[in-house]
């Protein structure tokens, strides 16, 4: 089954709220989409939005006195999260559904949670430490393929759920669980129980989920004017408060707000 090609998990808020964000996509290996790193002003003055992206990070707090390496599993709603000011952040997000094979667990018990690396993975003692003391970004990316390529990999997410994964991207999230039923031969209550075993959340909260990011992806390519109808229309929301109000939900900020983040951070 090929991998999720058509669909990145963003969290826009890291890049235009931040400081000093450095980013890689991580096209080489098929179960990582992306590596970051963004430091806190000293003088924030919010938190940062964390929104629904389907995925599960490894997030690194490189803090001299206390570092750390969290799993962090997406969240379900927009959601405000307090970095340490003045400290640097690593991170290493997955494409939805492929965390596990490095988890080696099923992937709900991370959702909206965040959980020590190593309480989960033993061979990541020390892995926190090594990645803080990095001198740059690329080492620290190669710190973590490092450690990625020895950890053991167990089977990846059954084909069901990567052909679900696939045919949702492939719609942009505009297809029905029932129509994925009757096209899979399988019940909705088994897709959704294997669905959320393997990607950490329900099939259908996954199809708002890539509707959104799609969404946000559109409006920060926009430019000063901004038609929130057709926005809204070639999202495939079914009508323009329907998309504000899921809009907002997703990411704390009404659209017209989020669009002044991106235009004017």
């Amino acid at each position: 089954m090929s991998n999720v090609i058509n669909y990145r998990p963003a969290q826009p808020f890291f890049e235009l709220t931040t400081e000093n964000y450095e980013s890689r996509l991580a096209s080489a290996r098929q179960q990582l989409a992306q590596y970051y790193s963004f430091v806190i002003s000293p003088d924030a003055k919010e938190s940062v939005v964390a929104v629904p992206d389907g995925s599960i990070d490894i997030l690194f707090h490189c803090s001299s006195s206390k570092p750390q390496a969290l799993v962090c599993g997406s969240v379900k709603k927009g959601k405000r999260i307090e970095f340490a000011k003045g400290n640097l952040y690593f991170g290493a997000r997955f494409y939805p559904g492929k965390a596990n094979l490095l988890l080696n667990c099923p992937l709900d018990q991370f959702t909206e949670k965040e959980i020590t690396l190593s309480d989960v993975q033993k061979k990541a003692d020390g892995l926190a430490e090594e990645i803080c003391s990095a001198h740059s970004f690329e080492e620290r990316v190669q710190l973590f393929e490092q450690f990625y390529r020895k950890t053991e990999k167990q089977p990846s997410s059954p084909a069901l759920v990567n052909y679900i994964l696939n045919k949702i991207n492939e719609c942009n999230g505009d297809i029905r669980i029932q129509e994925l039923a009757e096209e899979t031969g399988y019940s909705t209550r088994y897709i959704n129980s294997s669905f959320k075993k393997h990607v950490g959340i329900a099939p259908k909260l996954f199809l708002r989920i890539v509707r959104f990011q799609r969404c946000f992806n559109n409006l920060r390519s926009q430019a000063h004017h901004l038609n929130f109808a057709d926005l809204a229309l070639e999202a495939g929301y079914y009508d323009q408060a329907h998309f504000i109000n899921e809009f907002k939900e997703f990411s704390l900020y009404t659209p017209a707000q989020a669009h002044n983040v991106a235009q004017y951070q």
